[in-house]
């Protein structure tokens, strides 16, 4: 079962400021592994900083990467154990974001569509552009690339989260400067980001992507989370500022709702980049299962709550992981009425991957499992899932990628 943490003094958190990364490595061919840690090619998935994995609807698993202002992917038809050669996206030479929380994603559609979607770094310091990339032909070719953001200012858009559904509907949501660096030039101050939607449909015609603004005053650098509900409506997740720089989570329904939620209440003052998304997962009977990470006055650690009525009341938070043990990157998936939730510890020498799983929709978990260490440290851990089954993948620092059913 989860316990209540106990109250404990806040030490200074260094790893987690320095968003220490965590990659995913596993079901590589046995004699490769030692090889991959003392080797390193350009294009190698072990030099990769972050990898983004993600199933196709006829089963194949793929995983993107970048190095070298490229984007590179592999596809696996046996759930992981074996990939392909590497592929090179063909699109022109540009500089991608890929670390940490901010990493390029992929999805697909039920028409052999593959859709990219990545932050480019501009040329001035926490500048960038959203940019997007379609192919028609399961990856053979690829679209020039375009810029999501229609605001052509030299402003900060990033953390960028895309879903696709089957029939092509695209949605990408970021966190979007737009409205500080307004504000800024008219002398005016201002305190974070906001959070915008864009829609297309290419298959449709719809290639244009719409810009609407959902929110303001979003933190500036946490990944934001979301998924579909059983309405077809997107529920977002993303760390928001409170008065005086309280840093908390809040959630949007499109369509649904007019004004965001406030979903986390531990009180975490901090004039700062904290790098910690939270993580959404919504269950086939409407239910929201929802992650973070705080370090607030109220509350310190990992934090798991449900919502049935889209947020606007949460089970009491239930806490994951040893906060002495610096438990952090949450991240969570609902697979009928299994709830599976992976997070990093650390025990001193090595970066741990923790799993903990409830069978009843999220009213009890059983006793937490190490499933995997990293020596050199790691990417963030991510769950994603396929025919009724879930899969963790982890990014190992100089190791490479790990994935493993759960």
């Amino acid at each position: 079962m989860l316990v209540k943490m106990p109250k404990i003094i806040w030490f200074v958190l260094i790893s987690l400021m320095l968003g220490v990364s965590v990659s995913a490595a596993q079901h590589q061919h046995k004699g490769m592994a030692k090889k991959q840690e003392n080797t390193c090619t350009s294009i190698s998935i072990s030099c990769a900083k972050t990898v983004t994995s993600a199933f196709a609807p006829n089963g194949d698993l793929w995983r993107l990467w970048s190095v070298q202002q490229a984007l590179y992917f592999e596809i696996s038809k046996d759930n992981g154990l074996n990939f392909s050669q590497p592929e090179k996206v063909s699109i022109p030479a540009e500089d991608i974001s890929a670390r940490n929380e901010n990493r390029p994603k992929i999805a697909f559609d039920k028409f052999k569509g593959v859709y990219l979607s990545w932050a480019k770094p501009r040329e001035k310091k926490y500048t960038a552009d959203v940019r997007f990339s379609y192919s028609s032909d399961y990856g053979s070719t690829f679209s020039t690339p375009v810029t999501v953001n229609n605001d052509n200012l030299l402003a900060g858009h990033s953390f960028n989260e895309l879903l696709v559904t089957p029939e092509g509907d695209i949605s990408i949501v970021w966190l979007d400067g737009r409205l500080s660096y307004q504000l800024r030039k008219q002398g005016k101050e201002s305190n974070g980001s906001a959070l915008f939607l864009a829609e297309a449909n290419i298959r449709e015609g719809k290639s244009e992507f719409s810009n609407q603004q959902l929110a303001n005053g979003t933190c500036v650098c946490c990944r934001i989370a979301m998924d579909f509900n059983q309405q077809g409506n997107l529920a977002i997740l993303w760390r928001h500022i409170y008065g005086d720089n309280i840093r908390e989570f809040a959630l949007i329904t499109v369509n649904e709702q007019q004004t965001p939620i406030q979903v986390s209440h531990d009180h975490w003052y901090i004039n700062g980049c904290p790098h910690h998304g939270g993580g959404i997962s919504i269950a086939e009977d409407n239910r929201y299962h929802l992650v973070w990470f705080n370090q607030g006055e109220k509350g310190k650690g990992i934090f798991y709550a449900h919502s049935d009525d889209q947020g606007l009341t949460l089970t009491a938070p239930l806490a994951v992981g040893e906060q002495t043990k610096q438990a952090m990157h949450p991240h969570l998936i609902n697979n009928g009425h299994q709830v599976d939730i992976v997070w990093m510890q650390f025990d001193g020498k090595k970066h741990q991957l923790w799993h903990q799983r409830s069978t009843d929709n999220g009213k009890s978990f059983g006793k937490p499992t190490v499933l995997a260490t990293a020596p050199s440290g790691a990417d963030r851990p991510f769950l994603i899932k396929h025919n009724g089954v879930s899969y963790v993948s982890w990014q190992k620092h100089k190791i490479g990628h790990w994935i493993k059913v759960l």
